[in-house]
């Protein structure tokens, strides 16, 4: 849609959310007017717009206005605090929509949003750190509500990207994860290199407390990290700090539920791979004490999930003999959703492709064969099933759809859409030699976390449904896991100019 349209949209949107008030039509016009409020200024329509969206969220219909367009105020706030923007002007908008539902806290939609604001807020705080390197504290009104519930507690620091039984070596980035048992209110600051001590990226956490089992240092030695310090700053505050080369380059985002800071680094000049060949990453989904969805008899999708990538891997080294494949896990064991990703990057690789069982308790719901990329949706099913994937609720989709997709370049989508198109096509192709009338589900767009931060063409294969009576049949059968796993392995071929 063009800048006029949504002009015209956001006119239109802003007279119905009026009309209707906090009615359903009212929440859904204030929605889609903040949303062509923001297209408008993402498309370079200027701070007008941005003043607009800001009007039709503060206007008459207060209820209908904030509630259905919590997630584009949330936006506003994060372009206010990226760059150019102004961190005050973001504080005010999250302020505004905290003081807002304070008499509305009984309302299921009103406590969601601030909830969401709540953890939201540490992604701003992100953002905004001084030019000068010092912590800025923009906690603000979330800092107070999180002392009152007592502070979070470091439970874990892991440091992932590595891998075994592969002959790539994973040295080019490294993803650090701090594991906390709420959310945590953090300031984030840097450092450059001086007097002999090197540069240092740090987050002060407020009111946070330490668990006996996390290790004061950790050498990594990897991806521009040198180590990770974690140290006590008084009674109130806990400093995590990283050593790291003056090139390294790092980004950071949080993942809810439970609550995690991801960390990625790595060096500005690629390390050069060993060996010439490419490189694939397979990853089973779920596995170990997560078995994912199950069948009406009880087959288990990280059972079915593993067996495809092994069939894959091996149809991959008859399609590409040159190829290098790997298995984020090569048995029933637990290999979290961060890590996944991690091990892709680490290992440069060319293609990631993380293969699982679709879900669906629904008499009416045909099952079939989807393929998803990463990127936002409004598509209440993708919804779901990125919730449950990512073992979460469909709140947290919809809250972290701006920061985790915007990891995601432009070209990467082009090139992951480009990978799913033909991997959907060939898995299809597969499956219906077995099942005839296999459904084609199509390419989509989801927010899976196994895909968050994926360096290179990621997508996510939905195999079939294994709740459905007829394809949890087939599944059992090696017949049917050949033919999916032949066409998941032709795509990947094709994609790389293999047969």
């Amino acid at each position: 849609m063009d800048v006029p349209q949504l002009r015209r949209n956001l006119a239109t949107q802003r007279i119905a959310a009026e009309e209707h008030g906090a009615s359903p039509a009212g929440v859904e016009a204030a929605r889609a007017g903040a949303r062509a409020a923001l297209a408008i200024a993402r498309k370079g329509g200027g701070a007008s717009f941005l003043d607009g969206a800001r009007e039709l969220l503060r206007g008459g219909s207060s209820h209908a206005a904030v509630v259905g367009a919590c997630g584009a105020m949330l936006d506003l706030a994060r372009l206010e605090a990226g760059p150019g923007g102004d961190a005050a002007a973001a504080r005010e908008l999250l302020g505004e929509l905290r003081s807002r539902h304070r008499d509305a806290t009984a309302d299921s939609q009103a406590q969601r949003c601030l909830d969401g604001a709540q953890q939201l807020l540490t992604e701003l705080a992100s953002a905004v750190t001084s030019a000068d390197g010092q912590a800025v504290d923009i906690a603000g009104w979330a800092g107070a509500d999180a002392a009152s519930e007592g502070g979070a507690t470091l439970k874990r620091v892991a440091v992932l990207g590595k891998t075994a039984g592969s002959a790539v070596a994973a040295t080019d980035e490294v993803r650090v994860v701090l594991y906390f048992d709420r959310v945590a209110i953090y300031r984030r600051g840097e450092r450059p290199a001086a007097a002999g001590q090197p540069r240092r990226l740090f987050l002060d956490l407020d009111g946070a407390s330490l668990s006996p089992a996390v290790e004061a240092l950790t050498n990594v030695d990897r991806g521009g990290l040198r180590r990770v310090r974690v140290v006590p700053l008084g009674a109130k505050t806990l400093r995590v700090s990283m050593d790291v080369e003056d090139s390294a380059i790092h980004r950071m985002f949080f993942l809810p539920r439970p609550f995690r800071i991801v960390m990625d680094f790595r060096p500005s000049a690629p390390v050069k791979r060993a060996g010439h060949g490419r490189v694939i990453v397979l990853d089973p989904g779920h596995g170990g004490r997560n078995p994912g969805a199950k069948g009406p008899t009880g087959l288990r999708e990280s059972e079915v999930a593993l067996s495809l990538a092994r069939r894959v891997r091996h149809a991959l080294r008859r399609m590409l003999p040159d190829a290098d494949v790997i298995l984020t896990r090569d048995a029933d064991h637990d290999v979290s959703l961060e890590e996944r990703a991690a091990i892709a990057n680490a290992v440069r690789a060319d293609l990631f492709v993380s293969i699982h069982l679709n879900a669906s308790h629904s008499p009416e719901d045909r099952g079939g064969v989807s393929t998803f990329v990463l990127d936002t949706t409004n598509d209440a099913a993708a919804l779901r099933l990125a919730a449950r994937e990512n073992g979460g609720l469909a709140q947290d989709v919809t809250d972290l759809q701006v920061i985790l997709a915007s990891l995601y370049r432009d070209d990467q989508v082009t090139r992951s859409t480009a990978l799913a198109r033909v991997v959907q096509e060939e898995t299809l192709r597969g499956g219906r030699t077995i099942l005839p009338n296999l459904e084609s589900r199509g390419v989509k767009r989801a927010l899976f976390y196994v895909l968050v931060g994926a360096t290179m063409p990621a997508i996510l294969v939905e195999a079939s449904f294994i709740t459905r009576p007829d394809e949890e049949e087939a599944l059992r059968s090696d017949e049917y896991r050949a033919a999916l796993a032949d066409g998941i392995a032709r795509g990947i071929a094709r994609n790389l100019g293999g047969r």
